[in-house]
């Protein structure tokens, strides 16, 4: 079968070497040269686990071709939109990058071919906008079927997830359910229409915005409350109790949200709720709370500097972890860059970052140097704020820490969730410890 997956981004790229790597001839289409040719030379742009290894492979097996060009969609059977839909100005959804792609590849495509979006969009932009583009002058089988993978586990997560389909009829989506069958093997949730298959994305990102939210919420006031209180130990407990055919599931607090979808998909909920009439206060709530995050860490580092009487202007941080998520380099929207300005501005300019997992095209991005070198990052410093809990990062020696660093070193846990035993021996050795939310 002869497929061809619009936008060779994050998505794209993982759908794309998946299929292929299953037998399917697919095409990856990207406007970026750049990004296309670095993919070519195995210097892949995209921080995911495997995907450069399967990617080569597929190249090489001639499965997988990578390309700036439309003309495969007219041998292809299935087109696959995976075009970015970023924040505009006005916290609603960009659709300028879709309305253009899907007037791109009009004159390439024939009837009876199956299109399936996959970009996030707002109820209503696959009828309104991907429908009608493409049906002006045939009769294409247009399905939504919403991307749901998280960065680092993606290509695991596409051949393992139940896919959603809502379909232009149920002919397309019945079409569209027996090609991920063929191809993944996994089970398929045929909704009702376009609209509903919209807002399964939409509904997952918040409840998982809110529910973060929720847990850093709790995470601040411990952290004001003049009580020992172990946020992640009482959100342990609070998480056996048995409600409705499932448990409460409070997820953990950390040093911010960050990425490409958590940070963006739930405003296109609340801006849809505004142009109706609605005020979603709950999905405002959560991007409030989440958005404070890297100044709530700032400024226990900065409570802590002082309390010790330590001048900021002297004070020397290593930062571990410039990335959004543990065990992945995705920088995109990472609450660091936030982190980083802040404890700036309050003062402290000594500082060192370290993420092994960064792309080295992601680096120049960042607006701060990377630093290559872990011991050199870690040497003599004040401070050692693990912002992410990459495993390289668990796995250091908490004695080699303290070996490098100051006497007194404050150990700052914005996500590496140290455990009761892992503080006892790091206040044993002589540091300190800070958390968000670990009143110890």
């Amino acid at each position: 079968m002869n497929v061809s997956v619009i936008g060779f981004g994050h998505i794209g790229s993982v759908i794309s070497s998946v299929l292929s790597s299953k037998g399917c001839k697919v095409t990856g289409i990207d406007l970026n040269l750049n990004l296309v040719n670095e993919f070519k030379n195995g210097n892949s742009p995209i921080s995911e686990p495997n995907l450069q290894d399967i990617i080569s492979s597929s190249l090489n097996s001639k499965n997988l071709t990578i390309t700036d060009t439309y003309d495969s969609i007219r041998s292809s059977e299935v087109v696959i939109i995976t075009v970015g839909t970023p924040l505009n100005p006005d916290n609603e959804a960009d659709l300028s990058g879709l309305k253009k792609c899907c007037d791109d590849i009009e004159p390439y495509l024939r009837s009876g071919q199956l299109v399936i979006l996959k970009s996030t969009v707002p109820p209503g932009v696959t009828r309104n906008i991907v429908e009608k583009s493409l049906n002006k002058n045939k009769d294409i089988d247009v399905v939504f079927s919403p991307e749901r993978l998280a960065e680092g586990n993606a290509i695991i997560e596409f051949q393992t997830l139940p896919i959603v389909i809502g379909g232009k009829s149920n002919k397309a989506s019945l079409k569209a359910s027996k090609f991920w069958k063929k191809w993944l093997n996994v089970k398929t949730i045929i909704v009702n229409n376009y609209e509903t298959a919209e807002m399964v994305k939409l509904a997952s990102n918040a409840w998982i915005d809110l529910n973060i939210a929720l847990a850093n919420d709790l995470a601040r006031l411990t952290d004001k409350l003049d009580f020992k209180i172990d946020i992640l130990e009482a959100i342990n407990a609070a998480n056996s109790l048995k409600k409705g055919s499932g448990y409460i599931n409070i997820l953990s607090p950390s040093n911010g949200v960050g990425g490409y979808c958590l940070t963006k998909d739930p405003l296109f909920l609340y801006s849809l709720g505004k142009n109706n009439g609605l005020e979603l206060n709950t999905i405002k709530a959560g991007r409030i709370t989440n958005d404070v995050m890297p100044e709530h860490s700032s400024n226990r580092i900065i409570t802590y500097a002082k309390s010790f009487g330590k001048k900021l202007n002297d004070f020397k941080i290593a930062i571990l972890g410039a990335s959004f998520k543990s065990d992945s380099g995705d920088i995109r929207n990472s609450p660091v860059i936030p982190f980083i300005q802040n404890i700036k501005g309050k003062g402290i300019n000594k500082i060192s970052v370290f993420d092994p997992l960064v792309t080295e095209s992601d680096k120049s991005k960042l607006g701060f140097y990377l630093n290559s070198s872990l011991e050199q990052s870690i040497k003599d410093v004040d401070c050692i704020a693990f912002m992410t809990g990459h495993k390289q990062f668990k796995d250091l020696s908490l004695n080699y820490l303290n070996k490098l660093s100051k006497p007194g070193c404050l150990i700052f846990d914005g996500r590496r969730y140290f455990s009761k035993n892992e503080i006892q021996n790091i206040l044993s050795l002589g540091m300190n410890y800070r958390g968000v939310g670990r009143c110890i």
